[in-house]
């Protein structure tokens, strides 16, 4: 770990030690298959975080699932099927809505705004701590957040991830990307004098500075035909049994294919969904 990551993990490790997180029932959310929660509490540098967890009705242990938010400003109830077969919790980092009481972030304007976030870690650890889980298993899903946690975070066992923003940046910013890698070259325009600092900064996200650090025993890597090359490297530099799916762009059945890789990692099956698997 370099030392811009362990200035901020050793922050959010110090503020965990006497956090304190309200558990509040979400009736309007339950279901015949789970029961739902909000969780708020004080993350990094005492800012107010909202989290849903939802916990199985059926018998424990059932296996913890961490949701790390993606690039949008609204986290959704996690998906119906998920929360049939997990413990999950979806995230909602500072600025999305509900975590947005002190800071509303801007899309675009989030990835070059300089604000870290660094409770991902921390909210991981909190779900083992539930009773109704097991343990022995952790796994995590999303973006760049899921990966980064997933660096830093031993105990993952299961990393499901997809749509990276800081990969392989040099190369796709040569070009004219669109929304919101285009934000980057925004900045760049408007601000050339702080270009060469910002990159410096932007290396400590590129996925594969930290892909040695991660331990998870099975991985996916969901990549566009565009970024396979660079999701293949990524996949050479992980320890553990990882797959690199190229995504069809039919979301139903890319949705379909994470959903059974990922109850597949985890020893378990598929929820039941609303919709049928083919």
């Amino acid at each position: 770990m370099n030392q811009y990551w362990e200035s901020i993990i050793d922050a959010a490790k110090d503020a965990a030690s006497s956090r304190h997180a309200e558990l509040s029932p979400l009736p309007m959310r339950d279901n015949e298959t789970s029961t739902a929660y909000t969780v708020e509490f004080e993350g990094y540098d005492g800012y107010p975080i909202f989290a849903y967890l939802h916990v199985p009705r059926s018998d424990g242990p059932h296996i913890p699932l961490f949701q790390a938010p993606g690039y949008g400003s609204v986290v959704h109830v996690p998906a119906y099927e998920r929360r049939t077969r997990y413990v999950v919790a979806a995230l909602c980092h500072r600025g999305q809505r509900h975590s947005n009481s002190q800071f509303q972030a801007a899309y675009p304007g989030l990835l070059t705004h300089g604000l870290d976030d660094a409770v991902c870690n921390d909210v991981a650890h909190g779900l083992m701590r539930h009773p109704a889980v097991d343990t022995s298993q952790l796994a995590v899903s999303g973006g760049d957040l899921a990966w980064l946690t997933a660096a830093f975070t031993p105990e993952v066992k299961v990393l499901q991830t997809g749509g990276l923003n800081f990969a392989d940046l040099d190369n796709r910013l040569s070009g004219n990307p669109d929304y919101p890698l285009k934000e980057f070259n925004d900045f760049k325009r408007s601000f050339p004098d702080k270009w060469e600092t910002a990159k410096s900064t932007l290396r400590n996200f590129d996925p594969l500075q930290s892909a040695s650090q991660i331990k998870a025993e099975s991985i996916l890597i969901s990549s566009s035909a565009a970024e396979q090359d660079y999701a293949q490297q990524l996949a050479a530099r992980l320890s553990g049994d990882t797959t690199v799916r190229v995504n069809s762009g039919k979301g139903h059945l890319d949705h379909v294919a994470v959903e059974e890789w990922l109850a597949d990692a985890c020893g378990t099956t598929p929820g039941p969904a609303h919709y049928p698997r083919n």
